[in-house]
């Protein structure tokens, strides 16, 4: 007897209905609305072989392989064969097919040997030359925005092609720091493109908007309801395409990397964006606020299983240093907390520069059009040379910070 669930567009579904029902050994399990009710069918082990549209809700590439990962079968149901392969769906019957090929088409199926796909590259290590450093932290709003945006621009300013992803699913506000209308969200463009495995990705295919020619940003969700959109195996796949066209790929996440509900469906992950971002990452910028309740934070996030995990990869950065918070002098308040708490020095220490943080954000500006003496801006880029050796020659000044040079007109291009 072959189990059958039956996941296809509405004006086929009676067709299939009637089809099926006139085959032998033939039981339909069920008749999923969307591909969350079908994946939860599939999770029990209730089908051997799924029947699917193209135009099913939900239905992509990764909603096909988490089907095949169940054990079950897929047969595709449709005239586009060429759609359906894309989406990694092997076998398909037409729409004119009839009960006896259909019949034919399920037995091979359900008696098939899974046989993996020929790798579109040689065997290699993932990714290009390009790093891809994500931005994360504890909450108490520490900056990680600021400090992401701020990243990018001072990695371009010392030779590196850089591009920054919003990849924050809770409160994306990149597109807001630099002053850029929110037509579209390119982060979710990119991911319907690798969902449904299109082509090779090119520079000039990424939807990004142009800050400069060497400064790139791919906005994040227009609102926040669209998080499903986001779904981690695809992100990790388009920030590994990223790396392979940037020098830098700079990636902006929420604090929050577990589910709202410990018993939610893995499906229904609103933060799997963000620990899709630490495990595709080079780098992982651990950003924690410079005062007492931050540093709290910092020591009770430090001391979990993901901050053990990412140990190796993780680079401390302490953002709003002030003697007025800690005491002073403020480094080296903060620099004993952390050592008697968690033995752990920070890597990095961002200075206050509150007025100009404020005039930059309120101007839609980074912080070295702003202000290029800005301590904070000195201390950001410092940290870029130390993060990735600059490919300029860059002339020195005062204390061995690089000197800022004039701002030119900004261009903001979109690319679509």
């Amino acid at each position: 007897m072959t189990q059958v669930l039956l996941a296809v567009d509405f004006e086929f579904d009676l067709i299939l209905f009637e089809l099926l029902s006139d085959i032998d050994d033939v039981t339909i399990v069920a008749r999923p609305a969307d591909e969350v009710e079908l994946l939860a069918h599939c999770r029990t082990g209730s089908a051997d072989v799924v029947i699917v549209g193209r135009y099913f809700p939900g239905l992509d590439a990764e909603v096909v392989s988490a089907i095949t990962a169940t054990g079950a079968k897929v047969l595709g149901f449709g005239d586009d064969a060429e759609a359906m392969s894309a989406l990694g769906i092997a076998a398909s019957v037409g729409t004119d097919a009839d009960a006896a090929m259909l019949a034919t088409a399920l037995e091979d199926v359900r008696d098939a040997t899974v046989v993996p796909p020929r790798p579109a590259s040689p065997p290699g290590p993932v990714g290009g030359q390009g790093r891809i450093i994500t931005v994360w932290g504890t909450g108490s709003s520490p900056g990680r925005t600021l400090t992401a945006v701020n990243l990018a621009d001072q990695a371009c300013r010392q030779g590196h092609r850089s591009v920054l992803v919003d990849a924050d699913t809770v409160s994306g506000m990149v597109a807001a720091t630099l002053g850029l209308t929110e037509e579209s969200s390119h982060l979710a463009s990119l991911c319907r493109s690798a969902a449904e495995r299109s082509a090779h990705l090119a520079p000039d295919t990424v939807p990004h908007a142009a800050v400069r020619d060497d400064f790139h940003v791919i906005t994040g969700l227009t609102r926040p309801e669209r998080w499903p959109e986001i779904r981690a195996s695809v992100l990790e796949s388009v920030l590994q395409r990223l790396a392979k066209i940037y020098d830098l790929v700079i990636v902006d996440v929420s604090d929050r990397i577990d589910p709202d509900d410990e018993l939610a469906d893995p499906f229904y992950d609103r933060h799997c964006a963000t620990r899709a971002s630490l495990e595709a990452a080079d780098l992982v910028l651990v950003l924690a606020a410079g005062e007492p309740i931050g540093l709290q934070r910092l020591v009770k996030l430090l001391g979990t299983p993901r901050a053990e995990a990412l140990r190796e990869r993780m680079r401390l950065v302490i953002t709003k240093v002030r003697s007025g918070a800690v005491g002073h002098p403020a480094e080296v308040r903060i620099r004993e907390v952390l050592d008697r708490f968690v033995r752990i020095a920070p890597d990095f220490v961002l200075s206050d520069d509150r007025a100009t943080a404020d005039a930059a954000m309120l101007a839609g500006k980074t912080l070295h059009e702003q202000n290029p003496r800005s301590s904070l801006g000195q201390d950001i880029a410092e940290m870029v040379e130390d993060l990735a050796p600059s490919r300029k020659r860059a002339r020195r000044t005062g204390r061995g910070r690089t000197k800022g040079t004039a701002r030119g007109r900004r261009r903001r291009v979109r690319q679509v």
